[in-house]
This record gives structure tokens, C-alpha cells and sequence, in this order.
């Protein structure tokens, strides 16, 4: 097995002293980072354990989508969070992630916003995802995975390409792999730190600012019926609230694709 060419000492170095509240793990090539770490979970490993991948050959995005990764083109990791008893989650943690990751794509120069459920936008175009898994058996520990665009590959199909952006489109030096995951890192955890203090209502305005869609007319598709509407926020429960003609309707988290209309 070939090794990685992540460089952990390196993450760490960028984390300063907040490194020593991660189990941080690279891998040169693996089927899927959640499900790896998944399998750690269920062997006892600690909250905030952290894989990443340089390869992976069967990645996963919401709906079952396809999500390959190489060490130029992306940078993919999961992270293990367990949390309190008492706390909310899994309740609209995908949408607490997703600030999260706005929040330090944005502290990296990345001028990004969130997309209900759990996408990440740059000028319209996809730059990141998130994929949240629970521990079966455990909904309080969570698989967190993440994938974001370093650049988009040349082969990619361009009907994925036309609807995709990376960073090195819209920044004028992108960081390394090591220094981007630190800056994600450290978000992600004040941000779950919060959410497990507050819950999602603590940050349910934040993520309204910051929503790409939020005020626009919008339209649901997948969910049994198309709904079209004013997208007027989300409840703290995560629930996207759209105001039709027929009243606001609330539209869980689910199967569903959200499309301006």
C-alpha cells in the first residue's frame, strides 16, 4: 500500500494547539472515508477522530451520487463527532456543518454560501458537500463527510463540470490540502461545540444570512409534489420553510433538489 501524501505533522503544525483535540488519520486510498471511519466509530474510536483520503474509489454524496477524489483535484475527509445525551443532534446538523464550512471557506477567501440541505455554492456552482451519517445503534456520534473542489479534473463529464467550481477558480493562490483542513477543522468544532450547547436555533439566523436562496422564489422537486415558492427561511428543527399560495409549507430533509425557479 502506497503511502499518503497528506501531510499530517503538517495539519497539525497549521492547527497550533488546537491539534491536540484531534485524532488526525490520512490514508493513500480507500473506499470512502465515512465508511472507514464509520468502522472505527463502532470499534470505540473517540469523538473528533479525522480521515483523510488522497483516493477514494467509492465516495458517496446525498442521493447515493458518486464523489471520486485524487489528491490534486479534492480534498475529502470525514470527522467523527459524539455528542452529549443531552443535546439535539442529528437534528439539522447537516445545516450546522454547512455553515461551518462556509464559514471557513469564506476565512480562506472564499466568497461562498450555503445551499439548503447541505451544499456549498460559489458564483451558482457546487464547491463543496457534506454527507452526515449516524453511528447505528448510536444517533448521538456522527460520520461528518466532507468533499471540496481543489480543481476540477479535465475529464470531468461536463454536464457534472457545468454545474461545479473549485477553489483554484476563485482564489488567487489555493492553500494547501494540510493548511485548508486546519481552518476547516477548527471551525467545524467551534461550530459543533455551539450547536451542542444551543442547538441549531443558536445559529438558524446566521445560516438564513447566509443562505444563497434565502427570499428568492424557488422550486422543489422530488419530494411526491413539486412546491414552488418564496423561500423564507428554515425552522430550527432544519425544516426549509417556502411560502406558496397555499400557506408556508415546511419541506423536510430529505430527497428533494432545491432549483431557482
Amino acid at each position: 500500500m502506497p503511502s499518503p501524501t497528506f501531510d499530517v505533522a503538517a495539519c497539525a503544525a497549521a492547527l497550533g494547539a488546537e491539534a491536540a483535540a484531534f485524532s488526525l488519520n490520512a490514508v493513500a486510498e480507500c473506499d470512502s472515508t465515512n465508511t472507514q471511519l464509520m468502522r472505527q466509530a463502532e470499534a470505540g474510536a473517540p469523538s473528533a477522530t479525522v480521515i483523510v483520503a488522497d483516493r477514494q474509489s467509492a465516495g458517496r454524496g446525498r442521493r447515493e451520487r458518486v464523489w471520486l477524489s485524487s489528491p490534486l483535484h479534492s480534498l475529502t475527509f470525514s470527522l467523527l463527532w459524539r455528542f452529549a445525551a443531552g443535546s439535539s443532534a442529528p437534528e439539522a446538523l447537516s445545516l450546522a456543518v454547512g455553515l461551518g464550512l462556509q464559514r471557513a471557506l469564506a476565512a480562506a477567501g472564499a466568497t461562498a454560501a450555503v445551499k439548503w440541505p447541505n451544499d456549498i455554492l460559489c458564483r451558482g456552482r457546487k464547491l463543496a458537500g457534506v454527507l452526515i451519517e449516524v453511528q447505528p445503534g448510536d444517533i448521538k456520534s456522527a460520520i461528518i463527510g466532507i468533499g471540496i473542489n481543489l480543481r476540477l479534473p479535465p475529464d470531468m463529464p461536463a454536464a457534472i463540470a457545468d454545474n461545479a467550481i473549485a477553489l483554484d477558480e476563485v482564489l488567487p493562490q489555493s492553500p494547501t490540502r494540510e493548511r485548508l483542513l486546519a481552518v476547516l477543522l477548527s471551525e467545524l468544532a467551534a461550530t459543533l461545540h455551539r450547536y451542542q450547547s444551543e442547538g441549531f436555533a443558536g445559529l438558524r439566523d446566521e445560516w438564513q444570512a447566509r443562505h444563497v436562496f434565502q427570499g428568492s422564489n424557488v422550486r422543489i422537486m422530488g419530494g411526491g409534489e413539486d412546491i414552488e415558492g418564496i423561500c423564507s427561511g428554515v425552522t430550527d428543527r432544519g425544516e426549509l420553510l417556502i411560502k406558496t399560495e397555499k400557506g408556508t409549507q415546511r419541506v423536510i430533509t430529505g430527497d428533494v433538489s432545491l432549483r431557482p425557479t
